[in-house]
């Protein structure tokens, strides 16, 4: 019985002292990008597909994308020429599609998506840090009677999740 004593006890030492699965909230930036400058985002999306756009979106995201970097606190936010790193991002997309229907196929819920093209650029070296093709946030609403006010909502709670997986993207670098 003391022989089986001694096992329990080296288990637990074990997993106190050996590190975990190795997640870290700590930022992963390259070296020496202590600071950033966020572009205006650009309006890339194909004039023949700008039926689900909502005026003055560049700007609510690259707001958000700010307040974001503020808060997260990795990150600080200056002039062009004082950045350490440029963030350049092109919006390509902002779609909307029926999500749930009733029985007569009327859309009961839709589902908003908004596509950036992104690219972090180091200001000192001019050398590409990391470039994001297609990068989505999603965000879903029911319609009402007022659908406007439903898809306004939406459309904050979209770049406002956006701006935080970018801010992620950025400091994290997954």
């Amino acid at each position: 019985m003391k022989r089986f004593g001694i096992f329990p006890s080296f288990f637990i030492l074990l997993t106190i002292f050996l590190p975990g699965c190795g997640y870290t909230r700590q930022a992963t930036l390259p070296q020496g990008i202590k600071t950033i400058y966020v572009e205006t985002v650009k309006n890339k999306i194909p004039i023949d597909q700008v039926y689900a756009y909502h005026p003055g979106l560049e700007m609510m995201i690259t707001q958000a994308v700010i307040r974001r970097l503020h808060r997260d606190g990795n990150l600080k936010v200056v002039k062009r020429e004082e950045a350490d790193a440029v963030l350049e991002a092109e919006m390509i997309g902002f779609e909307q599609e029926g999500l749930r229907f009733t029985s007569l196929e009327t859309v009961e819920e839709f589902r908003l998506y908004l596509v950036l093209q992104m690219r972090l650029r180091n200001t000192k070296t001019g050398e590409l840090i990391w470039e994001e093709p297609n990068f989505s946030g999603d965000a879903e609403y029911f319609v009402s009677k007022i659908r406007s006010i439903g898809r306004e909502e939406a459309a904050q709670r979209v770049v406002t999740r956006l701006a935080r997986n970018i801010v992620d993207r950025i400091v994290e670098d997954w």
